[in-house]
């Protein structure tokens, strides 16, 4: 066991995504999404790893994650202000220590060049 085992705390971050098969319910015909998980994760390799793994089960690949950080880190550097929809992920994720929240799916339909 490592001796320095951090502890786990609310993370947040804007997730790209992409169909893994060329064809998704939720990306429908676009190109991808962008999409705020809210997760535990000790560091930001867990939260990837949280992303990955409700990505894979809806059908997706995470493409690039912006900004991951805990909550708290992001509440402070936003003047304690989130929209309605992230403070509800965050209320549903604070009970629940598995907890993997998405957000609304924001598609695009062509990558910026």
């Amino acid at each position: 066991m490592d001796a320095q085992r951090k502890t786990k705390q609310l993370w947040i971050g804007l997730v790209k995504v992409r169909s893994q098969n060329g064809g998704s319910e939720i990306l429908e015909d676009t190109k991808g999404a962008f999409v705020n998980i809210v997760t535990w994760a000790s560091d930001a390799d867990e939260y990837r790893r949280n992303a990955e793994l409700i990505a894979r089960r809806l059908g997706l690949f995470v493409a690039d994650i912006e900004n991951p950080e805990p909550v708290e880190t992001r509440r402070k550097n936003s003047s304690g202000v989130f929209d309605e929809e992230i403070e509800d992920m965050i209320s549903r994720a604070e009970g629940n220590p598995n907890a993997i929240i998405y957000g609304t799916f924001h598609r695009f339909d062509r990558d910026d060049a």
